[in-house]
């Protein structure tokens, strides 16, 4: 009985040796499970901060517009981009690109009423400011669904904004 028991315990030992050691070699040799995941979700970060960049300028844009300007009317809105931005009134539609662009046309063209603008430009700074309302809408990962559910002024701010086909192709998922 002795011999047995002897001859019983090594190989449960050997067995659990070679399971362990198994397991560890595979744990050296294949990548770990979130290692998958890591470079989609870096890449997905990257246009994240693509988009927010892009949305960042677009909205540091129309912040940059007076707001004397804008109480003075249209008219005054395009006699300020002809000083301050020439470009915008050469470059035809066709050469937007991004969001910017999107928001920078729009405005120039004055398919944005300046009521509009005054209103955007206050759901901004009801936000904090321009850097604010894109964190919000990045950590809504510009989903108009996800940013809709957080409601308030960022609700408001991306329904001013997704109220406009070109900047909703150009901003928003």
């Amino acid at each position: 009985m002795t011999k047995s028991n002897t001859t019983i315990a090594p190989t449960r030992a050997t067995l659990a040796a070679a399971v362990a050691a198994g397991l560890v070699a595979s744990m050296l040799v294949a990548a770990p499970a979130q290692a998958a995941t890591e470079a989609p979700a870096s890449i997905v970060m990257e246009e994240l901060g693509a988009q927010a960049a892009d949305l960042e300028q677009g909205l540091e844009f129309i912040q940059s517009i007076p707001d004397a300007v804008l109480l003075s009317g249209d008219a005054a809105l395009q006699e300020w981009i002809a000083v301050t931005h020439p470009e915008l009134l050469r470059g035809p539609r066709a050469d937007i690109v991004g969001c910017t662009g999107a928001i920078a046309w729009l405005i120039a063209s004055t398919a944005i009423p300046v009521a509009k603008i005054l209103k955007i430009k206050k759901l901004i700074n009801a936000l904090g400011g321009v850097a604010k309302a894109v964190r919000i809408f990045w950590g809504a990962s510009f989903s108009w669904e996800k940013i809709k559910a957080v409601g308030g002024a960022a609700g408001a701010l991306a329904a001013e904004l997704i109220g406009i086909t070109s900047v909703k192709q150009k901003c928003f998922s």
